[in-house]
């Protein structure tokens, strides 16, 4: 009931004071009608009126009427012109239940290693970053991806179609810098997340090595995270002590201990699911979009219609309702 009632528009008035002239208005109308009543009206008095009205040419009474009816019409849609009306329409407040999260990619040169399957590792991160975007439609998602140096690589937003889009045409040339800065990812995160007014703000961090550079250590990013309310998840993926990379996990373990979250391993889809499902669990805030507030002013329709009005009312009275006492 009251979603259908901010549809309703309503009209709101910059200089009410206006209003007040609408009592004279009112007075004087009454005032000439009484006055023509008992014959008082200044009149040019014609010969043989009684010969015309005989001949079918006296207006019906309604129709005598109606330049009286139009003349005070426009007087009034005058004063209310100049009372500056405008016609406010509030949209609806766009509700809905989710969480902020933000994927932070590991995109160094040993996520392009192949693991079983003949699929590289970024191949199955953008599987994986796809299929938590599917499974939450209602979440404000973005994405910080990272080698030596870390940006953003799409805000928080519920357009997950943006997101899809530059999730796949991520590759390892999009930072120059070589190395693993696990540190400067989450911190990057955190500037994004820690601005957000939604009740649960979650990290997901996906690597493959281990943080060797970047000026910030990432237990440290994890506690400045920790501090602005921020929930981290760790996932190692590939093969820890592989020639490509070494993978430490009791690091990513750590970051997420520090972060109130939990680590798990990508070498299976159970575990992929079990993080899913952790993140489900959250309690749900509501987002809700401010209140848009349409204006449209609405001076000039009336003040135009008050001189239609005007014009018609003189146009009548000389031609047809010409008014012969």
């Amino acid at each position: 009931m009251q979603d259908w009632l901010t549809h309703i528009p309503r009209i709101g008035l910059e200089e009410p004071l206006w209003l007040l002239l609408l009592p004279v208005l009112a007075f004087a109308a009454w005032w000439t009608g009484r006055q023509e009543k008992q014959g008082r009206t200044a009149a040019v008095m014609f010969p043989e009126v009684d010969r015309l009205r005989k001949e079918g040419l006296e207006a019906p009474r309604l129709l005598r009427r109606l330049p009286g009816w139009l003349r005070w019409t426009a007087l009034v849609l005058s004063v209310v012109a100049m009372t500056r009306p405008q016609l406010v329409v509030e949209g609806t407040i766009a509700e809905t239940k989710g969480i902020d999260v933000v994927l932070v990619l590991d995109i160094s040169g040993s996520m392009e290693q192949q693991d079983a399957g003949g699929r590289s590792r970024l191949d199955v991160l953008r599987e994986v970053a796809r299929e938590f975007i599917d499974r939450h439609p209602d979440d404000r998602i973005g994405v910080v991806v990272f080698k030596g140096d870390a940006f953003t690589l799409c805000p928080l937003t519920l357009d997950h179609r943006v997101t899809g889009m530059l999730l796949d045409g991520v590759s390892p040339d999009v930072v120059r810098n070589d190395g693993t800065a696990i540190g400067t990812a989450v911190l990057v995160a955190v500037n994004r997340l820690r601005v957000s007014q939604s009740a649960q703000k979650v990290m997901i961090l996906f690597s493959d090595g281990s943080s060797n550079a970047g000026q910030i250590d990432p237990l440290t990013a994890a506690s400045f995270a920790a501090v602005h309310g921020i929930r981290i998840y760790t996932v190692g993926a590939g093969s820890g002590g592989s020639a490509a990379s070494a993978l430490d996990e009791d690091e990513l373990r750590r970051v997420a201990r520090t972060g109130g979250g939990r680590y798990f391993r990508a070498g299976s889809r159970a575990s992929l699911a079990e993080t899913f499902e952790s993140i489900d669990r959250l309690e749900k805030s509501p987002l809700s979009s401010p209140i848009a507030r349409t204006r449209s002013g609405l001076f000039v329709p009336l003040l135009v219609a008050a001189l239609v009005l005007l014009l018609l009312e003189t146009v009548l009275s000389n031609t047809r309702l010409l008014r012969i006492p």
